[in-house]
């Protein structure tokens, strides 16, 4: 332990600190133990490690060390100072997706980082005082470099798509889980000896597919470097088995097996009602000693099961381009005319219904945006929320049949009489009264969030279906369908059972009516779930397919939809069109956005609804984002951003 009265300006023989070390490492004692010592000096406090040009702040900022992050500030550190390769601390710390990090970087440029964080806005970071935001925007992109373009990441062939396809990832996908890829006993398996685990797909007692041979142990993240099998067969005929073997000299033979796991494709639905499956991706598998099936450890794994989609239609549409113009920064309507709130700032036509839809459409969007989702008995409904509250419980929407959620939808409309108006704004009308008892001791009603799904929040029309939107609004509208489907996280966070409708089923019954129906229709696809994302991508290629990802904002169990940096590795791996993430990350570090765009990706932004507000919804906010590159921004308030944008094109 590093005491006040040591040596601070020990190095190691590589010219790195040692208060760099333990700021990489978090160790906040020692840390706070070197920045008292009588040796301690600006110049340490600042030193750069040589391969990257990282000080202790850079390097705790790269790693979220908060607590750290505050003591260095709080010494002095160094701001806004340059890497090697272009970048500030901040950069870092919002495209690794440590947003609190970031937002006290933000206030400390104006020595206010000793109060709470929620009193800083995003948009400290690039305010100077007496500067206008736009100004101070411009002076930035012009006077800073480009950040260094990205690698780009290879991404995986998508055909044939007449098979079934087989991810197996090792390691488990949930972050929240905190198992080992491979867990061997070191006593009967001596990892120095050269261990391999090899991974391989069986059918009967014959290996038919090729497998996978890795050397362990496994220190590289895999969650992007799937190993990925093509079968004909049936997959319920398949099992996955898993080897561990030595391939050292100093071993009888070349190879020696040491223990094998085993997983039964078709166990992995088992239990489960007809189309309905797990959310639970995440498997153990025990390894037992080859003779005397002793367990000797385990391995961890994520499997994703794709199917081939077959569309029913007499004639395929043609690729769609997408709704983004290159040059130009896209109005997208979010939900239609805008997202219903508890704030009644503004008219709310009630989201995700034709009449927002075609609201939004005519007051500038040149695209609107909707949430899908299957009713129990398989129809496609235009619904955002995972929990339908309106059943007076928490009841998950593919609970229920399309009757009974069309039945609760016409229960918002309010009661006709002489005496009352059929589009009154009032919340005390009976029916909605009514309504806002029921959903008193739902989850949302708990937590006073209630957003007015229903009349005197908003002129709320009947819930639609997606074969009503494909048929009723004009083809001139462009669509972003985004297929909602629940994350085991996601699950775990609103206390709903682990199981939805089998990820397949789910994805191949909304992809043939929009096959169906679509015409000529400019559609694109998007989803926050990667592993739907995924199947969008190999079951089909005339939609493109964008990610949505909070990018850090709010906790996650998913490190691709953590941060920006996942959301763009993710996106480049898998061979989408691009990614949409909250504003946040733009709004605080624009020369992020075309470093995503220099990935390769089409970039859009929607708003964040938590502490900050809307930033896609304050025309400053938007303005910033498209002179940074941005491709789409989902608002929802239409008029008010088309005109900020035009009024931007305008003045050149």
């Amino acid at each position: 332990m590093t005491t006040p009265t040591a040596d601070t300006g020990v190095m190691d023989l590589s010219e790195t600190s040692l208060l760099y070390l333990a700021a990489r490492d978090a160790h906040e004692d020692v840390v706070k133990a070197i920045l008292a010592s009588a040796t301690m000096s600006n110049d340490l406090l600042n030193k750069a490690e040589a391969s990257n040009g990282w000080t202790p702040l850079f390097i705790a900022c790269i790693n979220g060390h908060l607590p750290i992050v505050r003591l260095l500030l709080e010494a002095g550190a160094e701001r806004r100072l340059c890497d090697l390769a272009g970048w500030t601390e901040k950069e870092h710390a919002v495209f690794r997706g440590h947003m609190k990090v970031a937002e006290l970087l933000a206030a400390a440029e104006f020595g206010e980082y000793e109060k709470p964080l929620s009193s800083v806005t995003l948009r400290a970071g690039i305010v100077r005082p007496g500067d206008s935001l736009r100004c101070t925007l411009k002076k930035e992109i012009k006077a800073a470099s480009r950040l260094e373009a990205p690698e780009t990441i290879p991404s995986f062939c998508r055909l044939p798509r007449d098979c079934s396809h087989i991810f197996v990832t090792l390691g488990p996908s949930n972050t929240r889980s905190h198992l080992k890829f491979v867990d061997l006993d070191r006593q009967r398996c001596d990892l120095s000896n050269d261990a391999e685990l090899g991974v391989m797909i069986e059918s009967g007692g014959i290996k038919s597919i090729s497998g996978y041979s890795i050397k362990l142990p496994i220190l590289d993240d895999m969650i992007n470097k799937p190993l990925h099998f093509t079968t004909t067969e049936d997959l319920e005929n398949l099992r996955l088995v898993f080897q561990v073997f030595f391939t050292s000299s100093v071993h009888d033979s070349a190879m020696q097996i040491i223990g094998t796991g085993v997983i039964l494709l078709r166990n992995l639905h088992v239990g489960f009602a007809h189309n309905r499956g797990s959310l639970m991706r995440d498997f153990t598998v025990p390894i037992l000693e080859n003779g005397s099936m002793t367990y000797i450890g385990t391995v961890t794994t994520s499997i994703l099961l794709v199917t081939p989609f077959l569309p029913h239609c007499p004639n395929l549409p043609r690729p769609s381009p997408g709704f983004w113009e290159p040059g130009s920064t896209q109005v997208v309507g979010h939900r239609g005319f805008g997202a219903n709130s508890t704030a009644r700032t503004n008219l709310q036509l009630g989201e995700n219904t034709v009449q927002s839809f075609l609201t939004a459409y005519r007051l500038g969007a040149s695209c609107v945006e909707f949430d899908v989702q299957l009713t129990k008995d398989y129809v496609p409904v235009i619904f955002h929320d995972f929990l339908v509250m309106e059943t007076g419980g928490d009841v998950p929407l593919h609970m229920l049949t399309f009757d009974q959620f069309m039945h609760l939808s016409h229960s918002q409309v309010p009661k006709r009489g002489p005496k009352k108006r059929s589009h009154s704004l009032s919340a005390y009308n009976d029916r909605s009264h009514e309504l806002l008892e029921r959903m008193k001791y739902t989850e949302e009603g708990l937590q006073n969030s209630i957003k007015g799904n229903l009349r005197g929040y908003s002129i709320q029309e009947l819930s639609s279906t997606l074969e009503q939107l494909l048929t009723e609004l004009p083809e001139s509208i462009a669509f972003n369908v985004e297929i909602k489907y629940p994350m085991l996280w996601e699950a775990e966070d609103r206390g709903m059972e682990p199981y939805a409708m089998e990820l397949n089923f789910y994805v191949d019954t909304i992809l043939s009516m929009i096959f169906r129906l679509c015409g000529n229709r400019n559609i694109t696809l998007s989803s926050f779930s990667p592993e739907i994302c995924i199947l969008l991508a190999y079951k089909q290629e005339t939609f493109p397919i964008l990610f949505i990802s909070k990018a850090g904002t709010v906790p996650v169990g998913d490190i691709r939809a953590g941060s920006l940096k996942g959301a763009i590795d993710f996106a480049q791996a898998w061979g989408l069109a691009g990614i949409v993430v909250l504003s946040d990350p733009f709004v605080m570090c624009p020369r992020l956005l075309t470093y995503a765009k220099d990935s390769g990706l089409v970039v859009g932004s929607y708003g964040n609804f938590g502490t900050y507000g809307n930033l896609t919804d304050e025309p400053e906010c938007a303005v910033i984002q498209a002179e940074a590159g941005l491709d789409a921004i989902m608002t929802n308030k239409v008029r008010l951003i088309s005109e900020a944008l035009s009024k931007t094109v305008r003045a050149g």
